[in-house]
């Protein structure tokens, strides 16, 4: 089979030549996004499989891969002849609560017929600016099985991987490795994210996974890694036509553009006006902060006659939201008698009356499953879950935290899309724990204000997350879409190596719109920064990612709420001074309040009303494991 022109020119035309870029490979016609910097080709492989390549950034970046859907035992993508294809464009905005307050859908729709094994069937690009997405739509009718996907992507030579090898829950830290060295038993969560040779950012990941089974990559001890089912070895049944999730790349020049690449929410529907008649915006549907008990005070924190307490602090802490964890539908914290039918419910009613009159809103805590001896009544069936939601819409709860999934098998993202719906019709948020990672659900959900899937606060409590780990999440876990960190400790027990102002400082840079604070809310009163926790915002409207932010070493973002700013920077390494620019700002006075490093890791070093100038660097010094938040304003 003969190598195509084309790709050969564009790596001589570059001078870079990487291994398994120029495997054989019969084009048929490419997928130029927008903007013309980008494109995808797609055709078959020496094999004659369905294949599909990737350049940008001036030169190829992902190489000969393959595509394709196990199908009842054959691969669809097999002996495959891809046909003429079909065009069209897509420009659109839809508001966000993301990096920015608006997203951009623009790309070119580019729909390939494809004939294998007697079949025809739909090979779907996107392409984008900063990135590309394939889906596979294959008509039939009736139950089917399929066993996964013929999903490879195939990258540079000495690309350096940043893989979380936790599968299960997401809840690992990540392991920086060359591409030919990336080693990960248990699979690599994603996104992947990747720096390339020649400078320039990629990230791997998956869109509109509801439906289907999460996907997980397996490295190969080559440059290629490979799409796998990990919940789902034995495969799963699709009734009526098979549509796979969007399987996303995602290009970026520096971190700034790969933060604010929109493909995984852009690719997801927009959410049904009959149950959000004002989209992300309608009136149930509101982002805010929120004190939550465990983690400072273990299951003693959950017992009744504590909740009003924890009310009050909370409204002192001008949260908007208490969480009542677990623990509250359980006889020994007090809330009802035994044998009392109605179990804990009228207590919460008692309390949602109660808190409301604070201006605060109640959230609770709900295990997926059923646990009698931890007395979970779960939410593994319908009928359970019809029943919880609508308890907790006739006793005023607002929004529910669900947890231990630990698994994105297809029958538990079933669980995760009824979860979604049944919830909406009742009007109640939501915030998923023990959990896979986004996919772009609160784009057509926009009530799932945040979700766990991944390694937060929590694990300083019998572990320790190392300060890179917070630089990390930012360029790798974050780019899926929001998370549940629950940041910020001021006990010196649990800073692990951390300073006071790195913990403030993730508030900034980890954000989410339903941002839980997990601290208890006496430290918090009791520090100087307590202002900076009574005010800060969950909602941007524009973020900047600044120099000299690197992966796992320095996370530094500016975000602007209105008219004001907020600087966040994440120190991951050792004791480093560094000068950010703060030239975003525009012509005027500034003045900022600085939360800076203090002389010991439980201090910080406080200054307010500091005249800066938007056009001289900002010098900053920061502790090993430090951090720094500027609050800026015009004066």
């Amino acid at each position: 089979m003969q190598t195509n022109p084309l790709v050969l020119f564009s790596i001589l035309l570059t001078g870079l030549v990487y291994p398994g870029l120029a495997a054989d490979f019969t084009s048929i016609a490419d997928c130029p996004a927008p903007g013309g910097k980008l494109r995808v080709e797609v055709g078959t492989d020496a094999s004659g499989h369905l294949a599909w390549r990737l350049e940008a950034l001036g030169r190829p970046l992902v190489g000969v891969s393959q595509a394709g859907v196990v199908v009842e035992g054959v691969d669809s993508g097999a002996h495959a002849t891809v046909g003429k294809p079909q065009r069209r464009g897509i420009d659109k905005t839809f508001v966000w609560r993301g990096p920015d307050k608006q997203r951009r859908e623009h790309c070119q729709v580019t729909e390939f017929p494809v004939v294998s094994n007697g079949q025809t069937w739909t090979f779907e690009v996107r392409a984008f600016d900063d990135g590309a997405a394939y889906r596979c739509r294959i008509p039939g009718q009736g139950q089917r099985h399929v066993t996964g996907e013929a999903a490879t992507f195939v990258l540079p030579a000495g690309a350096i991987c940043y893989a979380n090898p936790n599968t299960a829950n997401y809840e690992g830290l990540h392991i920086r490795a060359a591409i030919e060295k990336l080693e990960a038993k248990e699979g690599i969560g994603m996104p992947l994210t990747i720096e390339l040779p020649g400078g320039g950012f990629a990230a791997i990941t998956e869109a509109q996974s509801m439906g289907w089974s999460g996907m997980t990559l397996e490295a190969t001890a080559s440059t290629t890694v490979r799409g796998s089912f990990r919940d789902d070895p034995k495969g799963w049944d699709i009734t009526g036509e098979i549509t796979t999730p969007w399987r996303v790349v995602t290009v970026a020049a520096n971190l700034d553009g790969l933060v604010h690449a929109p493909l995984v929410d852009a690719l997801c529907p927009a959410p049904d006006p009959a149950l959000f008649p004002q989209g992300l915006h309608t009136g149930w549907i509101k982002p805010g902060r929120c004190l939550w008990q465990w983690w400072a005070f273990d299951a003693a924190g959950t017992h009744w006659t504590k909740q009003k307490d924890l009310v009050d602090k909370a409204a002192a802490l001008a949260c908007q939201y208490y969480l009542v964890d677990e623990g509250w539908e359980h006889s020994r914290q007090d809330w009802f008698k035994p044998g009392d039918p109605d179990g804990a419910w009228p207590r919460m009613k008692e309390l949602c009356d109660y808190a409301k009159t604070k201006g605060v809103g109640i959230w609770v805590w709900r295990g997926w499953t059923l646990n009698p001896g931890a007395q979970w009544p779960g939410l593994e069936t319908h009928d359970k879950r019809a029943d919880f939601f609508r308890r907790c819409r006739e006793v005023g709860v607002v929004g529910v935290k669900i947890d231990f999934m630990d698994s994105e098998s297809h029958d538990r993202l079933e669980f995760y899309q009824d979860c979604l719906k049944v919830s909406a019709e009742c009007q109640i948020m939501v915030n998923f724990h023990g959990a896979n990672k986004p996919a772009g659900e609160a784009r057509t959900w926009p009530h799932e204000m945040t979700r766990e899937g991944v390694r937060g606060l929590e694990h300083n409590k019998w572990s320790a997350n190392p300060p890179e780990h917070y630089a990390t999440l930012p360029f790798t876990r974050l780019l899926a879409g929001h998370a549940d960190i629950t940041p910020t400790t001021f006990n010196p027990k649990f800073l692990k190596g951390t300073t006071v102002a790195q913990q403030l400082a993730c508030a900034v840079v980890l954000s989410s719109p339903f941002l839980c604070w997990a601290d208890n809310p006496d430290l918090y009163q009791a520090s100087p920064a307590v202002d900076a926790i009574r005010t800060m915002p969950v909602l941007w409207d524009e973020t900047r990612v600044l120099q000299p932010s690197a992966i796992g070493e320095l996370a530094a973002f500016a975000r602007r709420s209105g008219d004001e700013w907020w600087v966040g920077v994440v120190n991951g390494g050792g004791q480093r001074g560094i000068e950010l620019s703060l030239g975003f700002l525009g012509a005027g006075n500034w003045t900022a309040d600085r939360y800076a490093d203090g002389a010991q890791p439980e201090e910080f070093a406080i200054t307010r009303g500091v005249a800066v100038a938007p056009a001289l660097p900002h010098k900053v010094a920061l502790a090993a494991g430090g951090g720094l938040v500027l609050h800026l304003r015009r004066k």
